[in-house]
């Protein structure tokens, strides 16, 4: 008999056999199923809105950090006299340049001790504006809008009483004699009243070497920015996310639920018009929260998620960021489903109760022996294996089961191997800087993926001074264990040779012959090599296909242009090199070697970092330390690849003459 049943389909012989007992086996399942399930949504609610906090808390934190950032550089500027504070109006490019770049600022403001002060401010409708007041003894600030450019607009002046001191903007910071924020204010920012919103401003005092204030530096930004993130969250189907600060008042909120009352004044969230915002301050109001806190409430017989946590404490900001998601959003699948399971089960008893009792235990064992299986390899038994003889889609599922768990084993141990492979390929990376006399040298180097083929290194070559440094870049096309194992194979080639003296282009030409014999010319590798010394004034370098160093002179302010080098490793066997050379290595001087994965890194707008951008970067920072200097660069490549993935390895090794 048993061997007749397991010719025939499931769906001929469930019909037929389907009886009472199955049905209600099928009931305490389904009513199982559907707690367990949403016990389970429940879980993966929190953890989903616990995902919602981590990233809305990075955001928040690195949006209010940029007023921090602008008010430092100012300071630096400022201290050096390139803002110098007794010619104020010497400051507007730089200003209009600050607001274009940081647009999330509405204002940025200066505000001397003696009463003198400039701002530029951008409102609402996107209008900029430059405003002075250059006379201590003046009681009139002077206005003008600016054009595209930056331009003063001269027809749109106008004056209007100003008193410095009674801004709260400088007086904070100046009474608190240290970086202060003040208070949230409702910002008008020159457009209609319903424009309004709100602000918030970060001020540094800056003081003479006998304590003396000089004055205020400031950066204002509106939190709208806040609410405009928080909009574009998805939470849930219907949820919301909203910022109080700590005395329960409302920042900022993902719908269009006012902040502001129609008084002009800030809003209490318990005063919101929205019953949601309302109920959970109310709900929170006089609680004792520390960390992250997840709350269920009532409103309107519905029951709400309400998960709350702080923010804005890297910054010195104690917020709260709230996030509601009705608990319909989640189980409203699930009892739809459960009525239409419900519905299934009382036919099937209809059509099939006479063969119940048999057809329940033939039916429901091969499934009870599935899911216990299942169930077993997703706690991680991945040895299990299904043996079923039944109906061929049993047998099928068995089968495609065990293959299932065949390939996890198979991904978990490539999982460990890729994993051993990038601590190997760190491993192979310089774990310390050289320490030579009269230089200073850092390398970094962040893999796109687990392994990469970006390389730099810090040779010790037989007869090279004791006061020079030999400094090596590479790149192997591709990405990969391909790509690491070759970046493996010519750092072993390269270190052997160490122990010869040579040129910088006979360590060229040598690893180029042995790879080219491994890689008969298949794969390939571009490299860069580089001796600086702390006294000699020249530098030498040679290339393979790769872009030669970035030189830059503090004495001239420039970076020479250099260039000069032959085919990438590993092509032609027989390639000659060529060793350059660059005079004028002095005190001071700064030598990038990088791979193309920082000039190349792309924004969201699809535009390169490019070369100016990086020899800007070393002008403005080439009398810092080079391990701060990478540090830099590695900053800015990170903050202006903005949201982007990482899609090559970077790679770069800063040295400098000290």
């Amino acid at each position: 008999m048993k061997s007749i049943l397991t010719r025939f389909s499931i769906r001929v012989l469930a019909p037929l056999l389907f009886g009472l007992p199955v049905l209600l086996i099928g009931l305490w399942l389904s009513m199982a199923w559907n707690r367990q399930s949403q016990q389970a949504v429940t879980r993966l609610a929190d953890q989903g809105i616990d995902e919602i906090h981590r990233h809305t808390s990075d955001k928040i934190a690195d949006v209010l950090s940029m007023p921090a950032r602008v008010c430092e550089l100012n300071q630096h500027l400022i201290l050096h006299r390139t803002l110098p504070p007794d010619d104020l109006a010497s400051w507007r490019s730089t200003f209009v340049r600050e607001s274009k770049s940081f647009d999330m600022l509405s204002a940025i403001s200066w505000g001397s001790a003696d009463g003198r002060t400039v701002w530029v401010s951008r409102y609402a409708d996107g209008s900029t504006f430059w405003a002075i007041k250059d006379d201590p003894e003046g009681a009139t600030m002077t206005e003008w809008k600016l054009d595209n450019s930056g331009d003063v607009i001269e027809d749109t002046r106008h004056e209007f009483d100003f008193q410095l001191a009674s801004r709260p903007w400088f007086q904070i910071p100046r009474d608190a004699r240290k970086a202060s924020w003040s208070d949230p204010y409702v910002w008008v920012g020159g457009g209609p009243a319903e424009d309004k919103t709100l602000g918030i401003s970060y001020g540094i005092p800056i003081y003479r070497a006998n304590r003396d204030l000089v004055g205020v530096i400031d950066a204002d930004f509106s939190l709208k920015d806040l609410s405009n993130y928080l909009s574009q969250l998805e939470i849930g189907k219907t949820g919301m996310a909203l910022l109080v600060s700590e005395d329960g008042r409302l920042l900022a909120v993902s719908d269009d639920t006012p902040v502001i009352s129609s008084q002009g004044s800030r809003m209490r969230s318990t005063e919101s018009l929205n019953p949601l915002v309302a109920a959970a301050g109310a709900y929170i109001k006089g609680k004792k929260l520390s960390g992250d806190v997840n709350f269920r409430f009532q409103v309107d017989g519905k029951t709400q998620f309400l998960h709350v946590s702080p923010v804005g404490k890297e910054v010195g900001l104690n917020w709260l960021l709230m996030t509601i998601v009705p608990e319909q959003d989640f189980v409203a699948e699930i009892e739809s489903e459960f009525a239409r399971s419900w519905l299934v089960s009382l036919l099937a008893v209809v059509m099939a109760v006479v063969l119940g009792l048999a057809a329940a235990h033939w039916l429901v064992e091969p499934m009870t022996q599935i899911v216990t299986s299942v169930r077993r390899i997703g706690q991680g038994d991945l040895q299990t294996r299904l043996d079923i003889q039944h109906a061929p889609e049993y047998s099928h599922m068995a089968s495609e089961i065990n293959k299932m768990a065949e390939g996890l084993q198979d991904r978990l141990r490539m999982q460990k191997s890729l994993s051993l492979a990038m601590e190997v390929q760190r491993n192979l990376l310089p774990s310390d800087s050289p320490q030579i006399t009269g230089l200073d040298i850092a390398g970094h180097s962040t893999y796109c993926d687990e392994t990469g083929g970006d390389y730099y290194d810090f040779l010790d070559v037989t007869g090279t001074d004791e006061d020079t440094a030999v400094l090596v870049v590479g790149d192997v096309m591709g990405h990969g264990v391909a790509a690491a194992l070759l970046m493996a194979t010519a750092r072993g080639i390269l270190r052997s040779r160490c122990a010869v003296p040579g040129s910088l282009a006979d360590f060229l030409n040598h690893l180029n012959n042995m790879l080219v014999a491994d890689t008969q010319g298949e794969r390939f590798m571009t490299m860069l090599m580089v001796t600086v010394s702390a006294k000699k004034d020249a530098l030498r370098w040679a290339s393979a296909g790769h872009g030669a160093p970035i030189v830059y002179d503090p004495k001239t302010d420039s970076f020479p242009e250099l260039d000069g080098g032959g085919l990438p490793l590993g092509l032609v066997e027989g390639e000659e090199y060529a060793e350059y050379w660059q005079p004028g290595i002095s005190h001071g001087t700064v030598v990038v070697a990088t791979t193309d994965g920082l000039e190349e890194t792309m924004n969201e707008q699809g535009e390169q970092f490019g070369k100016d951008r990086l020899q800007n970067l070393v002008r403005q920072h080439a009398a810092k330390p080079a391990e701060e200097i990478s540090n830099l660069i590695r900053q800015a490549v990170v903050g202006y690849r903005g949201a982007n993935n990482q899609e090559d390895d970077l790679t770069f090794v800063v040295a400098k003459v000290v």
